[in-house]
This record gives C-alpha cells, sequence and structure tokens, in this order.
C-alpha cells in the first residue's frame, strides 16, 4: 500500500466527515424537527419536571462517557467529537435562535408561523434536535479534555463544563419553573395560589396584608372631542399634569388651573376637599378661546368607583377633561406565617423581591378599578431550583475564561 494511500486512510479516520456533511447533518435534522412539527407536535410547551429530568441528565451524561470510553471508534462518536460538527452546530443554534428574535414568541394567526411551530421556538422540535447535537459535541469533546487532563486544559474544561451545564439545566429545568399568584386583602390571611392555568395551589405558609399602600401622580388635562371621545391633541400623548396655577395650551384654547383638589366631593356646583373612601380628585379650570375671547369656567373631576367623573364642556366640538391618576409606586406591608408560628414582616415592592423558602416573592398588581383604596394585593412567587446550577455554569465559563488570559498571558511574557 502507497504511502498516499495510507495518508488519505489515516486522514479519513481522523476527520470521518468535514465541513459539508456536518452542515448537510445539521439541515437534516432541522427539517425532521419541522416535519415532526407539522404532523406530530401538538402545540404544547415541551417541558421535562423532576425527577424525570434530573434521570435524563445522569443518564445522558453517563451515555456519553460511556460513547467516548468505549465506542470512540465509531465513526460517529469521532466526527461529534471534531471541529466540524462544533462549528455546523453552533451556527445552526445561532441561526434559529437569530429565528427567535425575528419571529414574536407569542400565538399568531399566521398558519406558516403556527404550524411549523416558529413562534415557540424554546419547544420546537427543530432547535431541540440541533441543541441536543450541539450538546453532544460539547459534552464529548469536555469528557475528553477530562480524561486526557492536564493544567494548560483547565480554563478550557472550566469553559466547556460550565456552558454544558447551564444549557442542559436551562433546557431541562424549565418543568420546575413555578409562577403563582395570591390575592391578599387587608386583614385576612391568605394560602391558596394560582399558577397560570388557573389551578389552585396551598402553600405551606400563608400572607396575611396589613396594609396596601400607594402613591399616584396628579391627573392629567385633556382635550376631548365631543363626537369621538378622543384626545384632540399631542395625539394623546404628552399630556399636562394638573397643577394649582399652571396654564396650558390646547390648540386655540387656553386653560388655568384655579384651584387642584386631592381628594374631595362634590357640594353643589363645586367640589371641597373631603378625606373619605372613594374622593376623587378635582380641579376648578377657566378655559379662553384666543380667537374669540370667550371665557368659559367650572370643575372637573376624574371620578371614582364611588363617584362619576365630571367634565367641562367648552363648545359643541370640545370638552376639557380630567383622567384618572396613575400610580408612581405601590408596595403591600405583608406578614408572612409558617406552620411553626413564625411571623415574618416586610414590606413588598415592584421589581423587588423578598426570598423565602426558595420563593422570590414580589408585588404584583392591585384593584385598579378602586386605585388608592384598594383593599387586594396581588402577590407573585416564582420558583427556579435549576436557577443555581445556571448559574454555577456561568460562574464557570467566566472562571475558565479569566483562566486561560492569565496562562495565555502568561506564555507571552515567557516567550
Amino acid at each position: 500500500m502507497s504511502d498516499t494511500t495510507q495518508k488519505i486512510q489515516r486522514n479519513s479516520w481522523e476527520h470521518p466527515w468535514g465541513y459539508v456533511e456536518s452542515f448537510f447533518i445539521g439541515f437534516g435534522l432541522i427539517v425532521t424537527g419541522l416535519f415532526l412539527e407539522l404532523f406530530v407536535a401538538s402545540g404544547n410547551e415541551f417541558s421535562v419536571s423532576y425527577p424525570y429530568n434530573m434521570c435524563f441528565i445522569v443518564g445522558y451524561s453517563v451515555s456519553l462517557l460511556v460513547a467516548y470510553k468505549w465506542f470512540s471508534h465509531i465513526q460517529l462518536i469521532r466526527w461529534l467529537t471534531k471541529v466540524p460538527a462544533s462549528i455546523s452546530s453552533i451556527a445552526l443554534v445561532t441561526l434559529l435562535v437569530m429565528v427567535m428574535g425575528i419571529i414574536p414568541q407569542v400565538p399568531s394567526e399566521n398558519n406558516f408561523i403556527q404550524n411549523f411551530g416558529l413562534n415557540r421556538m424554546t419547544s420546537n422540535w427543530a432547535f431541540l434536535l440541533i441543541l441536543f447535537q450541539f450538546l453532544t459535541c460539547l459534552g464529548l469533546i469536555t469528557i475528553k479534555r477530562i480524561l486526557q487532563f492536564s493544567w494548560s486544559n483547565f480554563g478550557f474544561v472550566l469553559n466547556h463544563l460550565g456552558l454544558f451545564l447551564a444549557l442542559i439545566a436551562g433546557v431541562l429545568g424549565s418543568g420546575d419553573l413555578q409562577r403563582l399568584t395570591v390575592d391578599v386583602y387587608e386583614g385576612k390571611p391568605s394560602w391558596i395560589a394560582t399558577d397560570s392555568n388557573n389551578n389552585q395551589i396551598e402553600l405551606p405558609f400563608a400572607f396575611y396584608l396589613k396594609d396596601f399602600m400607594i402613591e399616584e401622580y396628579n391627573p392629567k388635562l385633556a382635550l376631548v372631542d365631543n363626537k369621538s371621545g378622543s384626545i384632540a391633541h399631542n395625539n394623546g400623548k404628552n399630556l399636562y399634569l394638573v397643577e394649582k396655577g399652571e396654564t396650558y395650551f390646547f390648540k386655540n384654547y387656553q386653560v388655568t388651573i384655579n384651584e387642584y383638589l386631592a381628594t374631595s366631593g362634590k357640594l353643589g356646583e363645586g367640589y371641597y376637599f373631603v378625606n373619605e373612601v372613594g374622593s376623587p380628585p378635582s380641579a376648578s379650570v377657566t378655559v379662553k378661546n384666543t380667537a374669540t375671547d370667550s371665557i368659559a369656567k367650572g370643575w372637573i373631576s376624574s371620578g371614582s368607583f364611588r363617584y362619576p367623573y365630571e367634565s367641562l364642556k367648552i363648545s359643541e366640538d370640545y370638552s376639557i377633561v380630567m383622567t384618572i391618576p396613575e400610580a408612581k409606586k405601590f408596595s403591600s406591608d405583608i406578614d408572612i406565617l409558617t406552620n411553626e408560628g413564625e411571623r415574618i414582616s416586610t414590606i413588598l415592592e415592584v421589581n423587588k423581591s423578598f426570598k423565602f423558602e426558595g420563593w422570590n416573592i414580589y408585588q404584583l398588581s392591585y384593584d385598579d378599578r378602586k386605585g388608592k383604596w384598594s383593599e387586594l394585593s396581588v402577590i407573585e412567587l416564582v420558583r427556579d431550583p435549576w436557577l443555581p446550577i445556571i448559574y454555577t455554569g456561568i460562574f464557570m465559563m467566566i472562571a475558565g475564561a479569566i483562566y486561560m488570559f492569565w496562562v495565555g498571558n502568561k506564555i507571552t511574557k515567557k516567550d
């Protein structure tokens, strides 16, 4: 046998399939996944919960170790540890992630998008198959470097093992993610939560709402078309806050705020300060038509769940109205009651979580019909037991990158 023939055979052994074959296999997986979406998939989100996801991860990891340790002579296994398989799977995963970013991941009326599952890419068979190939390449290469360990490979192992952990925990751990809401009324304990499917779940602890607190902006002033009921200036944007003594201009109208009451009640033709539940804000205004010099005076009010709103008609075409005040900040003063009799006090705020027994607890909403007089606070609870593994993988990648930079810097200085 000639040297050329031996060289070709050796090259075929070391590099079983190249980039063309690798991309062909990758596109084949994507096409297979799309056909599965079209003819098999039910449209339900892919999720695996504990303990099945843990069993799969352990079994999958052991299978990768066995495949590399005792079956690395098989052409498929050798190909999965080579650069073309890795590069092609990375490129195709990136392509599908770009599709995910371009197409909104919400229910679609487009039959093509809906039938091929392009609006639910994280559970799309095409994405899952190509991601499985990428994870297999990543796992086999990591095992290869671990079994051939040297300190020069330490950064590489940290980086790749961290990525493997973060990805597989993110995909398979999504089934254990819990997102619940609890409706809590002032003076009443509540321990019944509701999930996204309106299933009721009993919590091992209860919430007791002592007080719901809200800060509001001043209401806004608007010029409204009497026929359509729509705002007739600034396209409904950048409305003016109602403040005593201020003067605003709408079209050819000059509006002056003579008096502003944050809480008030109507008596006769005017409004007076009243501090009781449901007392709406009101304002005394003077409106001058700059074209005709005519003047209109009166009171306007945004109303509330107890009292009707009041507008000031300034012509056959337009009226001046006050919008409902918008919330600036809202929070709940609550106690968490445990089965052991412990009472934990905290104040919940929006986007600021309170951590308790593995749950992240947030202030979510309230009874917006009652506004600042709401006796209801809606609390959100989020629990993701796989998040520490994802964070561990991310920190391993960062540590691996720092280590490789440090080692590379030492080698450069030595040279």
